[in-house]
């Protein structure tokens, strides 16, 4: 009994809280994530990755005002609160519809996404497609998910059915045109998106 108090006593000494994290981020040189009680520095991006992240916000941002429709396109500046883990985490892209809701009285972290987009990398690929997106599914409002590689010009999309099921969709080569459902059908052409990349 005395052992297991002690653990307790030690994970509750090394666990920061929410209020905290937000504190520090503020005046952090780097972006760090929040996982239940940890603050845990993100890896630096590549200009590749950055690339891809500022694409697809440009083309849904395009298509958007295009078809002039209410939604809110950001990018890796913002952050997602996940209640239902005790998470705060960086997307490099997000869809909002309609309206933001922020999570308490901060203007840089929302709490309903429809549409997340991660751009992969060696060291994050595996958690964004496995723990990230079962983090991200505890979100009501979220839709579809779209992961994107910088070593092919490939894109992976995630769209929610009707009956909570996530139907996988691949989309591959300069041919390719991947369809975002969440988002009114949104066309991304992997040809656009990929261009002048090198890849």
């Amino acid at each position: 009994m005395t052992k297991s108090i002690a653990i307790i006593s030690k994970t509750k000494q090394n666990s920061t809280s929410l209020e905290k994290y937000f504190q520090a981020e503020e005046k952090a040189l780097h972006k760090n994530e929040y996982h239940n009680g940890k603050i845990i520095k993100m890896a630096g991006g590549t200009v590749l990755h950055d690339n891809l992240g500022a694409r697809f916000v440009y083309i849904l941002t395009d298509f958007v005002e295009n078809n002039d429709l209410e939604y809110i396109i950001n990018g890796s500046e913002t952050k997602i609160r996940i209640e239902a883990h005790n998470k705060v985490v960086y997307p490099d892209a997000l869809v909002i519809c309609e309206k933001p809701n922020y999570y308490g009285n901060r203007r840089d972290t929302i709490t309903n996404p429809l549409l997340i987009v991660e751009v992969l990398s060696d060291s994050t690929a595996d958690f964004d497609h496995n723990l990230k997106f079962d983090y991200y599914r505890s979100l009501e409002s979220f839709k579809e998910y779209v992961l994107v590689r910088q070593n092919q010009q490939f894109i992976t999309v995630y769209s929610k059915q009707i009956d909570n099921t996530w139907l996988l969709r691949d989309y591959e080569g300069t041919d390719a045109t991947a369809i975002l459902y969440a988002l009114h059908q949104c066309p991304v052409s992997l040809k656009r998106l990929y261009r002048n990349m090198g890849i």
